[in-house]
């Protein structure tokens, strides 16, 4: 069994926020034993962000209170992916501050297997949502490997 974890690029903006409808419907829908799901929070506290992504995928999300820029998803940083050496344009998801939820899945060889050690950066799918005032919306569903 793995403790909750995250990919390393996101890791310390990841918390669990027990008080948020939003967080808990996806935490009761995805969440496992290899499967764990967080709100994104900035180190200054704010949950608001700005939200891009590009092609390959990757999305990226600015923190609306110091700007800080938050790689949430970006297939460089996962072991087992394959990124194209291609560069694609990063648009805005949406024009107004969201709040940014993710969902990261683990393979469960290593539970299984003597030889094969955890890695938090190697996660096997990715999912992320974006909310504003009532509506959830998914805005990535992708296989890693």
């Amino acid at each position: 069994m793995i403790k909750q974890s995250a990919p390393s690029h996101i890791q310390k903006y990841c918390y669990k926020d027990y008080d948020d409808p939003f967080y808990l419907y996806l935490y009761k829908k995805f969440a496992g034993k290899t499967s764990f799901v967080y709100k994104v929070k900035c180190t200054c506290n704010c949950e608001r962000f700005v939200v891009y992504r590009d092609a390959h995928p990757s999305i990226f999300a600015k923190c609306c209170n110091c700007g800080n820029m938050i790689t949430v998803y970006d297939l460089e940083c996962y072991p087992a992916a394959i990124k194209l050496n291609k560069n694609y344009t990063i648009n805005k998801v949406d024009e107004k501050s969201v709040q940014v939820y993710v969902n990261y899945e683990y393979d469960d060889e290593f539970l299984y297997e003597e030889d094969v050690e955890f890695d938090a950066n190697d996660i096997t799918w990715g999912k992320v949502f974006i909310a504003n005032n009532d509506e959830l919306k998914k805005i990535l569903d992708d296989e890693t490997t």
